[in-house]
């Protein structure tokens, strides 16, 4: 879901670096699993199985992956970009790039 990450469109995923490489990243470690843009806006599902209804019941990994992705040395945190006066815990972007390698 790009949990905290400025992107929230098909263009916008593909476009910025830390979003792009995280798919890359991630299809690359898991293979098997699928991945597809699911929009806000239209009522496609891109799965063969599974439908919109249980949208809710599939894990968010983004955190996970980007622990790794930083761990690894991949991506660099730099905090938090913009955050939520009301629901300053949960709702905040956060100011990722790629490491110069």
């Amino acid at each position: 879901m790009f949990l905290n990450i400025p992107v929230s469109t098909e263009w916008e995923i593909e476009n910025n670096p830390v979003s792009s490489f995280i798919v890359r990243w991630y299809k690359a470690r898991y293979p098997e699993d699928e991945i597809a843009f699911v929009s806000d806006i239209y009522d496609d599902w891109p799965f063969d199985t599974g439908s919109r209804g249980v949208l809710e019941g599939y894990p968010d990994v983004t955190k996970r992956v980007l622990d790794i992705l930083i761990k690894e040395g991949h991506v660099v945190d730099n905090g938090i970009e913009w955050q939520d006066d009301d629901e300053p815990e949960t709702v905040f972007i956060r100011d990722l790039a790629l490491a110069n390698k």
